[in-house]
């Protein structure tokens, strides 16, 4: 099975579509990418954790259902930290892979 990835050319800034073979591993490539950076960057996670507790706690103490769009979600993270702050629906969104996630909450 062929995979057809998009990625930014960094001169550019537009999206080039390459297709890949059946060994394509996805999952190391986001390892290697800057995403790895920004994952293992505690003291950064710790404050958009507190902030997004924060809006969430905020809406839900209004009893008002708490929506969460996540635009760019690259790898997921905010949106999980939204989830298990408290939100009743995430849509975590990332273009550049086209990839549309949807992550209710029971």
């Amino acid at each position: 099975m062929k995979v057809f990835c998009g990625r930014a050319n960094p001169t550019t800034g537009s999206v080039e579509w390459l297709e890949e073979d059946e060994h394509y591993d996805y999952h190391q490539e986001i390892a290697r990418s800057s995403y790895a950076d920004m994952l293992h960057d505690k003291d950064r996670n710790i404050k958009y954790y507190q902030g997004i507790w924060a809006a969430v706690s905020r809406v839900k103490n209004r009893g008002q259902k708490a929506i969460v769009l996540d635009i760019g979600t690259g790898t997921g993270l905010l949106s999980m930290m939204a989830v298990t702050a408290g939100a009743d629906f995430c849509y975590a969104i990332e273009v550049s892979y086209t990839v549309l996630s949807v992550c209710p909450v029971s």
